[in-house]
């Protein structure tokens, strides 16, 4: 108990009791104590509420209490601090259904010594920590068990049968002699089925990150420049409407996560397409930046308002109104490419007005391995 003095709370409706407690602690060299006194159930719930208390000395015959009852109330004002029963009878029956109500000890009145005040106190605080410590690890067990169960049902128990979905969709799309009606309502499912996997996929990534299981990268030699030009071909034959502007400069190789990299890619380029008019133009750019490389994808969409831009990255959050744009995912793509940036050790910025439109920035260091070339 060395450092500052604990600040203990004692309830106590007698007081000569009250007097006496507190002398023997005065008598005790080795602890210091800062004793608040209070006489009523109701004050010791509303200091608990209201100040910093490190351990509670709590009588069970108040006149405002209702014997063990007391202590449920004072656990539920201030779960975390530790309390000691005072009573005055000796009842090893009464003591028990005291620690079972979740006090920490039992002294009783007569028996009480500065010493036995002080190792009951002291012991009372050590329980209080390793309880906590314990309910911390169950919670954390209980965590990673709810994660398991979780990705298994994302994993296996939906994106299974949507996979059924999707492919016999695409059968009845190729082989299926369909009239025009019946392909155009086919074509929908396998859209709708597309998009469904794409939100499963958002939210196994966005529950890796938020329960720790995080990114696990494999990292291989690969072409940035591959991967944007196969991106952006694949949402011209989705959006044969837009218009794509594709720039490549530089040195596009370096070693990063390419599926990743590309899904990271795709939801920037896909951000651009919904957040902007069907007749403007889609710009992706990619050149090299100090020792990596840096991608640029801009649009001509409705500037994002200003209190959003400091949370454009957090998880839910959307760049636009979405009354303004088609609803075609959870929000998280964005949160998605934060975290596979974040875990290649690069970063994403973003601008946005009027006058100069939305861009986004995606920077990646190469981490070339030793010995290999830049081509």
């Amino acid at each position: 108990m060395e450092g500052r003095p604990l600040r203990l709370l004692l309830v106590e409706d007698n007081p000569g009791d009250a007097r006496l407690l507190q002398e023997e602690l005065k008598e005790i060299s080795t602890a210091r104590f800062d004793v608040l006194h209070v006489e009523r159930l109701a004050d010791a719930v509303r200091v608990l509420g209201a100040s910093g208390v490190d351990a509670v000395l709590l009588d069970l015959s108040l006149p405002d209490g209702q014997g063990l009852a007391n202590i449920p109330r004072l656990l539920h004002a201030a779960p975390a601090v530790p309390l000691v029963v005072l009573t005055g009878t000796d009842d090893e029956q009464l003591a028990v259904q005291a620690v079972h109500e979740g006090a920490q000890d039992y002294l009783v009145k007569g028996q009480v010594t500065g010493p036995l005040l002080v190792r009951a106190l002291r012991y009372a605080i050590e329980r209080k920590r390793v309880e906590e410590g314990l309910q911390r690890e169950e919670a954390a067990r209980q965590t990673a068990v709810f994660r398991e169960q979780f990705l298994g049902i994302l994993g296996h128990d939906l994106r299974n049968p949507l996979q059924a979905i999707s492919g016999n969709a695409a059968l009845l799309l190729r082989y299926g002699g369909l009239a025009e009606p019946q392909r155009k309502a086919v074509n929908r499912i396998s859209i709708s089925a597309d998009r469904m996997a794409r939100m499963i996929n958002d939210l196994l990534d966005f529950t890796r990150t938020r329960l720790g299981g995080g990114y696990a990268l494999t990292r291989a030699r690969m072409n940035l420049h591959d991967v944007l030009r196969q991106v952006v071909e694949e949402l011209e034959v989705a959006h044969p409407l837009r218009r794509f502007e594709l720039t490549l400069a530089g040195n596009g190789w370096g070693e990063w996560d390419a599926d990743r990299i590309a899904q990271a890619a795709s939801n920037l380029v896909g951000n651009a397409v919904q957040y902007s008019p069907e007749d403007t133009s889609v710009t992706v750019s990619v050149h090299d930046e100090d020792e990596g490389l840096r991608m640029e994808v801009h649009n001509w969409g409705l500037p994002i308002p200003g209190e959003r831009l400091p949370h454009i990255f957090d998880p839910f959050v959307r760049a636009q109104d979405m009354r303004s744009a088609q609803r075609n995912g959870l929000g998280l793509g964005l949160y998605i490419t934060y975290e596979i940036a974040r875990a290649h050790g690069g970063m994403v910025q973003v601008s946005s007005t009027p006058q100069e439109g939305t861009r986004f920035g995606l920077y990646l260091p190469r981490f070339e391995s030793a010995g290999a070339s830049l081509r």
